[in-house]
């Protein structure tokens, strides 16, 4: 009778054992799913913000450009406000998108380890197939920012080359120099938004995709008239 107590204890704190070690995997990994849609989900929102902040940077240099009378310190000042407020958030989605990266592949690795411990071949193998679409999709979108940024740095650089120019000479003349790159600087914006456009709504889909809170699909046709 005391030996069928043990193998029953023993049976049981084996079973425990089990259960405790699945429910550590099950709850520890999909929490990095979720700060990786939280990276991807803010830096999209940052990136959106960066269209609005070329606009006010371009904006305030066409003033200086093509109204150079009056008080042109004033005028030099609000684009260097501008153009700093510009840099400043590229270097924050920068920040992100790292941080974002490095849990992105903590994830993934993690989700190798998991894909090991699981015995059933179909649950293995479609776990495997999703991964592989999340890591692809992943993927795609550290491509899509690479480009972007190769994209960005020319178009800062070229008005950082502004600035340096009218910080020594804040004339008319000097102003008038530049107006061809400003001109450029315009040209080159609009492809380089839409580019960032993009890519923010693929950092936004990706990360509602990677969330465990994820909302529900749409049911019905959102185009019928209401009460229909």
């Amino acid at each position: 009778m005391k030996k069928s107590n043990a193998l029953k204890f023993m049976s049981n704190l084996a079973l425990a054992t089990a259960l405790a070690v699945i429910a550590g995997c099950a709850s520890g990994n999909y929490q990095k799913g979720n700060s990786t849609a939280s990276g991807l989900t803010d830096s999209a929102n940052k990136i959106a913000e960066g269209n609005t902040k070329i606009d006010a940077t371009l904006s305030s240099l066409s003033d200086l450009v093509n109204n150079p009378q009056g008080d042109l310190v004033s005028k030099f000042n609000k684009f260097n406000s501008a153009l700093k407020d510009l840099q400043s958030s590229a270097a924050d989605v920068k920040a992100r998108v790292a941080e974002m990266r490095k849990t992105g592949n903590e994830y993934f690795a993690q989700w190798d380890q998991q894909l090991a411990a699981i015995k059933n071949e179909d649950i293995k193998s479609r776990s495997a197939d999703r991964k592989a679409e999340v890591q692809k999709e992943f993927s795609d979108i550290k491509r899509s920012y690479t480009q972007v940024q190769m994209a960005y740095e020319p178009f800062i650089s070229d008005l950082k080359d502004v600035q340096t120019a009218l910080s020594t000479d804040l004339t008319v003349g000097g102003v008038t120099a530049i107006k061809g790159a400003a001109d450029k600087a315009n040209k080159d914006a609009a492809q380089l938004k839409s580019a960032m456009s993009d890519l923010s709504t693929q950092f936004k889909e990706l990360g509602v995709a990677m969330a465990a809170n994820a909302p529900a699909p749409q049911t019905g046709d959102t185009n019928a008239p209401a009460g229909k």
